[in-house]
């Protein structure tokens, strides 16, 4: 934490292929303005350097959260250091005050934490699939403390209810099992590589097919990975291979043929009711 701490904006390094995304992600188009809203578990004394990294890169935001490490410490709280859910969920529900029904999210993470199983609880409680009491409980369970559960529901008390998470990607840093994300249904998608989201949203019409050249150049991976991707993501159902298939010009070589093929396509959809407790308990126990 203290050499992080330490380190100057030009000598932070991105997740290959998250700059070049996060680029195409911000772009604005004809009569709309994506917004890019970051939550980090990073203390609040490296706000200076973050930005300043950010804006070396060329990404665009709209807001960047960073946790109060320091005045956790002077109150206590030591298990708000470390801990994510009681910080995440409440700035995420937080975030969500005043932007009307209408307008639809895609998360991204890592499986370093457990951002699968925050940004899902996040997901149906805007959703109105979880209640007052089962939210208090898991949150609990989470580790916040009972002001972060207090926070957290005066807050969605504000939020227009809506099925506004789209999808939830999550980079496979750690290695994870990919069974640990099935009880949380095909609206969480592991991916190895940013560019294996990119075609995801791509075949979903959310980027356009000639930002994708760029974010597998930024990945740093050859052609016979991406398709290794491509494959990944068509095998699991979680891309859209006839959408794919008209980007030919915009893909590696190979990839016509792959695309080709009888893919079954599953869409992002949250499953009918998740016990978060016990997928919490599962996230923690393989951590």
């Amino acid at each position: 934490l203290v050499r992080t701490a330490l380190q100057k904006a030009t000598d932070k390094k991105a997740v290959p292929g998250a700059t070049a995304l996060l680029r195409e992600l911000g772009k604005e188009g004809p009569g709309w303005r994506p917004r890019i809203y970051i939550v980090s578990g990073s203390p609040t004394q490296m706000r200076e350097k973050l930005e300043e990294k950010l804006r070396i890169d060329g990404v665009r935001y709209d807001a960047l959260v960073l946790k109060d490490n320091l005045g956790n410490l002077r109150r206590g709280r030591l298990r708000a250091v470390r801990g994510q859910f009681g910080y995440k969920l409440p700035e995420l529900v937080t975030g969500r005050v005043g932007l009307g029904a209408a307008v639809k999210e895609t998360l991204f993470g890592d499986d370093a934490e457990i951002d699968a199983v925050v940004y899902s609880v996040y997901a149906d409680a805007v959703a109105g699939r979880i209640g007052n009491v089962e939210l208090s409980r898991i949150l609990e369970a989470g580790g916040a403390y009972s002001d972060d559960i207090v926070a957290t529901l005066a807050a969605l008390r504000r939020v227009s209810m809506a099925d506004a998470v789209e999808r939830i990607f999550i980079r496979m840093e750690k290695g994870r099992a990919l069974a640990d994300f099935e009880p949380l249904g095909p609206r969480v998608i592991p991916v190895r590589t940013w560019y294996a989201a990119a075609l995801v949203l791509a075949g979903s019409g959310e980027l356009p097919a000639f930002a994708l050249p760029s974010i597998l150049a930024g990945s740093g991976i050859g052609d016979d990975e991406a398709l290794a991707e491509m494959e990944d993501v068509l095998a699991r159902g979680h891309a859209d291979g006839a959408a794919l298939l008209g980007f030919a010009p915009h893909l590696v070589p190979g990839a016509t043929a792959l695309l080709g093929r009888d893919w079954n396509y599953r869409a992002p959809l949250a499953p009918p009711k998740v016990d978060y407790l016990a997928v919490l308990e599962r996230f923690r126990a393989r951590a």
